[in-house]
């Protein structure tokens, strides 16, 4: 599977360990366009690579946004498959 490219509201990061570089990137991303969407588990060439996802791994990605990203956002944190 394949999620194209990136751009100026897309971004991919192959895992949560790049959690920091991510929310620059949202942070950007409201900042210039009002929305953006972010990608755990996909390679910049948009190639799926995956990432086991808990319930403890999206309360710990929700907590990030929350402490990190001014005024407050709802993400949704669907997969591209539920959506």
């Amino acid at each position: 599977m394949n999620l194209g490219s990136e751009s100026e509201t897309v971004e991919f990061k192959k895992s949560t360990g790049e959690h920091k570089e991510a929310l620059q990137a949202m942070s950007a991303m409201l900042n210039k366009h009002g929305r953006g969407e972010l990608y755990f588990g996909v390679k910049d060439n948009g190639g799926v690579i995956g990432q086991d996802v808990t319930d403890a791994t999206i309360r710990q990605v929700a907590g990030w946004i929350s402490d990190k990203i001014e005024p407050s956002i709802s993400p949704d944190h669907r997969t591209p498959r539920q959506r």
